[in-house]
């Protein structure tokens, strides 16, 4: 009886574990089109702004309908987003501009020629249709004044889990960072 009692204690206790929860990152993208050698000053990349929704640990992604949200509880950003989304950025720059120092800015006095902002206004998608990434962008001089602003918007076509999910928003994120490196250039 005893033994009959230990073995369905451990089946309920083994019954009610929760899964185990997936973490994930974007990553910087591994090919790319066209480099800006020519450019050799240091870049800073400021934080990275976020919409509320995307800001949580929890990965969104848009419901049945364009208002509806979900939040999954089980597929999360390995680290706090913007850092993420800063990191990732950081990244896909020094490979755009191979000659550039890119460093993330931090409270330290840096010097730099140019310092570049990122807002995020939209990143989203369904995981069974689309991610989607919106953006403004604004470079600034040393001085502090914008020199050039941008937008950013596209989506890729997806049909799968956050497997294909997460990988299509850093290709997006890659194509921000490529239209932020061509500005620099000019």
């Amino acid at each position: 009886m005893r033994f009959f009692l230990l073995f369905a204690v451990l089946g309920l206790v083994s019954a009610c574990r929760s899964p185990e929860p997936n973490f994930y990152q974007p990553v910087a993208s591994t090919t790319y089109n066209m480099t800006y050698p020519k450019i050799n000053n240091t870049i800073l990349i400021g934080t990275v702004l976020l919409p509320a929704e995307a800001s949580r640990p929890q990965i969104t992604t848009l419901g049945d309908e364009d208002y509806e949200l979900n939040i999954d509880e089980f597929n999360r950003w390995g680290a706090n987003p913007e850092r993420l989304f800063q990191n990732t950025i950081n990244e896909n720059l020094s490979k755009l501009l191979p000659n550039a120092t890119i460093e993330n800015q931090t409270s330290l006095r840096k010097n730099y020629k140019y310092a570049v902002v990122v807002e995020i206004t939209k990143m989203s998608g369904r995981l069974d249709d689309c991610a989607i990434l919106e953006a403004s962008y604004f470079i600034k001089n040393s001085k502090g004044y914008i020199i050039k602003k941008g937008k950013f918007y596209n989506k890729i076509k997806i049909d799968g889990e956050y497997e294909q999910y997460i990988p299509a928003q850093s290709k997006l994120l890659a194509e921000l960072c490529e239209k932020i490196a061509n500005d620099l250039n000019k």
